[in-house]
C-alpha cells in the first residue's frame, strides 16, 4: 500500500468498533468476518486447553487434545493476518480506481491495476473461508472431545466460524462479475460454493454432536 497502515490487531476494541462504524471504506465486511471467525477459533483454543487439564485420566482423549491445539495455534495467527490482508486487498483497489486515466495509455494502466486488485480482492476472501472451514473442522473434534463446562464456547466459536464463511464469501459474489477471465471467474465461483456447501454440512454435524452432548433434543433450538 502506499499509505501507513496500522494492524486491526494493534488497535483497541473500542478503536476497532470505531473504525468499522466509520465511513472510511476499510475495514469492511470481510475483515470484520476475519475478525469474528479468529475469535470463534480462540474458544476452541480455550475449550480445548481447559480440557487438556483435566484429560490425564484418559490417554488418547489427552493425546487428541495435544495434537488439537498444536494445530489451533498457528491457525490464529494465520487466519488473523488476512483480516489486514482484507483491508490491504480492498485500499489497493480504491487506490487503483483513482489513478490518473486521461491518455489511452493511462487507461490501460489503470484498467490493469484494477483488474490486478480486484483480483486479490476476490482471492483473499475465499482463502478466509478456506481456514475458517479448517477451523469448523477443530470444532468438530473438540466438541467430542471437550470438558462438558466449556462445551457452550465450543459451540459459541462453531457458530461464529460458520456465519464468518458465509458472511466474507459475501465479498467474493460482489467482486466476481468483474472478473473479465471467465474460466478464472467460473473456477471462484465453484470453489466458493463448495466451501459454503461443506461449512454448512460440518456444522449441521457440529451441532448434532453438541445436542446430543448436552442432552438436547433432536428437534430443539441450540442457543
Amino acid at each position: 500500500m502506499s499509505i501507513a497502515y496500522t494492524s486491526l490487531w494493534d488497535l483497541t476494541a473500542t478503536e476497532i468498533k470505531s473504525r468499522i462504524a466509520s465511513i472510511a471504506p476499510t475495514p469492511g465486511g470481510g475483515s470484520v468476518s476475519v475478525i469474528s471467525a479468529t475469535l470463534g477459533l480462540a474458544l476452541l483454543h480455550k475449550a480445548a486447553s481447559v480440557s487438556l487439564k483435566r484429560s490425564a485420566d484418559n490417554p488418547a482423549r489427552h493425546q487428541g487434545l495435544v495434537v488439537l491445539l498444536a494445530q489451533t495455534a498457528p491457525a490464529m495467527d494465520s487466519l488473523s493476518r488476512l483480516a489486514d490482508e482484507d483491508a490491504d486487498a480492498f485500499q489497493s483497489y480504491i487506490e487503483a480506481c483513482s489513478l490518473p486515466h486521461t491518455t489511452e495509455d493511462e487507461s490501460a494502466a489503470r484498467r490493469s491495476s484494477m483488474a490486478e486488485a480486484l483480483l486479490r480482492a476476490t482471492q483473499v476472501p475465499i482463502e478466509s473461508a478456506a481456514q475458517m472451514a479448517e477451523g469448523l473442522a477443530f470444532a468438530e473434534t473438540v466438541v467430542g472431545l471437550a470438558e462438558a463446562n466449556v462445551l457452550s464456547d465450543v459451540f459459541a466459536g462453531a457458530l461464529l466460524l460458520h456465519a464468518s464463511i458465509k458472511a466474507v464469501l459475501l465479498n467474493v459474489d460482489t467482486n466476481l462479475p468483474g472478473i473479465q477471465e471467465v474460466a478464472l471467474r467460473e473456477a471462484m465461483r465453484r470453489r466458493r460454493m463448495a466451501l459454503e456447501d461443506a461449512a454448512a454440512l460440518r456444522a449441521d454435524a457440529i451441532s448434532d454432536i453438541y445436542r446430543s452432548r448436552v442432552n438436547l433434543p433432536a428437534d430443539a433450538e441450540a442457543s
